[in-house]
């Protein structure tokens, strides 16, 4: 469909007249297939950078309490900000925003930008002097089962790290608004200068002398996240004209968003009552616990960014423009063919080559090899979980789209308290057997489980409001996929149990088998399911399947 483009009140020609006034345009709508690949592209890069960044805290601190301290404290501001920042923001501002500019109504649209942006501040500053107030309180909450000198860590990682929330709540924000103007690289590139903070800080501090390691590395996740929000910033000014936030709740537009996200935001809740669950029982289990779920988290959300996420991303501000269930049906189909194609594979590959993948990424310095099964069994118990995590945030994005923010927290509660109960049952139960550090991957196959309830609950919602019927355009195009990736499982391990024994033990003879088996593991996933060039752009499935 082609749309028409706005240009602000006050511009002859699409120029502003005046240095003060912004250029709200959209721009030529790219689709979201290049959406996407913009979004998949900013996320490639910010992760090599970030396995970077992990291969180096894994070579300087392994696995054990000091990187247990980092990760739990990194948590808990991420809790706060994934609570209000990209799923709030996406759901409740993104969607309204978006059909404010459809309209035209560019000033109405800015002014809807200063007041998220206000609110989002003035709430951020609030919950930050709390939290770091209570932070030893709070952590005795949170990690009972650290002793004295480790809680003491913990909560000076944390007191420095929870401004981090606030800053980065800015960021979705820059993200929201420059996503709607379907600007999807930069916010999704931008976490590269938060990585690179923390390498260059980590690197010169052991460089230097400064002590201990693990708080200057903190100080640089810090700086690390201002510098991040920094470059997006003039970007956001040139499309608003503005960064000015205001307290503007009488605007109608605004108090819409609040409404729309207090749902979200009590979805987003439960699921970071799930991670924040994760630290509760790591803290009963053998030190190290944590952290090797840190890890190997790390490595099993590359595929569900790339490939689910940045979909997701790329598809909510194009669904918020369509009018109709049938169009919600159409995109729904395109997402799930392209998220599918990239992830089924990705779990065979997290599945059977898990721990080749672990030792090449991590196996240097003080991450030893006893560290790699670790890591590897959590791999395994995230890929049980994949699909439905990548698919989740799809149609969700659904709902979000219809302004309907309540019924996916519904869902969402059920799937994230099945998850914490199974969680945690599984995870003591391994630890009561004698599993050690591994018994930490419990924890994720219980949001395993949680992350199929949620999807499988969607799925029915949607059904119900009469956008069941994606599934019918792509089901041939999924049974080649699932063919496929059963084949490239079969051909990682043959290659295994061909070269396996060949090759020299170490890295060289890790990374060869590790080719071998994905070369050839690819080859027959592309036999069976085709190339991704044959992956559609929305409501243009392949001929075949329009027939069908």
């Amino acid at each position: 469909m082609k749309r028409s483009r706005h240009s602000p009140p006050g511009t002859r020609g699409g120029r502003p007249k005046t240095a003060g006034s912004a250029d709200l345009t959209e721009g030529k709508a790219p689709g979201q297939g290049r959406s996407a690949t913009r979004v998949a592209a900013g996320i490639l890069a910010s992760r090599i950078t970030g396995f970077l960044r992990d291969v180096i805290i894994a070579a300087t601190f392994g696995v054990g309490p000091v990187t247990d301290a980092y990760a739990a404290a990194l948590k808990i501001p991420n809790a706060f900000r994934n609570l209000l920042s990209e799923g709030a923001l996406s759901a409740s501002f993104v969607p309204v925003f978006s059909s404010l500019m459809e309209r035209g109504e560019t000033a109405a649209a800015r002014r809807l930008a200063q007041g998220v942006l206000g609110g989002l501040l003035l709430l951020s500053l609030l919950v930050v002097a709390a939290v770091v107030a209570a932070a030893p309180w709070l952590l005795g909450i949170l990690a009972p089962g650290y002793d004295a000198e480790l809680s003491e860590l913990t909560t000076r990682l944390v007191r420095i790290l929870f401004p981090m929330s606030g800053v980065m709540i800015v960021g979705a924000w820059c993200l929201g608004i420059l996503t709607s103007h379907r600007r999807f690289f930069l916010p999704f590139v931008a976490p590269v200068v938060w990585n690179l903070s923390q390498i260059g800080g980590l690197l010169l501090g052991a460089r230097m002398g400064w002590a201990p390691l693990i708080v200057v590395l903190t100080w640089s996740t810090l700086i690390g996240s201002v510098l991040q929000v920094a470059v997006q910033l003039p970007a956001v000014y040139r499309l608003l004209g503005t960064l000015r936030p205001r307290i503007d709740l009488r605007f109608e537009p605004t108090r819409r968003v609040a409404r729309n996200a207090m749902p979200v935001a009590a979805g987003q809740g439960i699921f970071q009552l799930s991670s924040l669950t994760d630290v509760f029982v790591a803290s009963l289990l053998a030190e190290g616990a944590l952290t090797g779920i840190y890890f190997a988290q790390r490595i099993a959300m590359v595929p569900m960014a790339l490939f689910g996420a940045s979909v997701a991303v790329a598809a909510l501000p194009e669904m918020s423009r369509e009018k109709g269930v049938e169009a919600l049906r159409s995109h729904l189909s395109t997402g799930v063919r392209r998220v599918a194609y990239f992830i089924l594979p990705s779990v065979a590959v997290l599945l059977l080559l898990g721990d080749l993948v672990t030792s090449l990424i991590y196996e240097r310095g003080a991450f030893e090899a006893e560290h790699v099964p670790v890591v590897q069994w959590g791999l395994g118990a995230y890929a049980l979980g994949l699909v439905a995590t990548g698919l989740t945030k799809l149609f969700a994005s659904a709902f979000h789209a219809l302004q309907d923010t309540r019924t996916p927290v519904k869902y969402a509660m059920a799937g994230v308290g099945t998850g914490i109960l199974i969680g945690a049952a599984t995870a003591l139960w391994m630890e009561d057997r004698g599993f050690g550090l591994r018994a930490a991957a419990g924890l994720v196959f219980g949001g395993s489980v949680g992350a199929w309830v949620n999807l499988v609950l969607l799925m029915r919602g949607l059904r119900r409001r009469g956008a069941g019927g994606w599934f019918r355009p792509v089901r041939r195009s999924l049974g080649r996929m699932a063919v496929g990736a059963s084949l490239a499982a079969v051909a990682f391990l043959a290659v295994r149990s061909l070269l396996g024994g060949l090759l020299p033990d170490g890295f060289l003879g890790d990374a060869t088998l590790l080719a071998a088996a994905l070369v050839a593991g690819g080859v027959c996933y592309a036999a069976c399911a085709g190339l991704p060039t044959g992956l559609r752009t929305v409501g243009e499935p392949p001929a075949a399947e329009r027939r069908e």
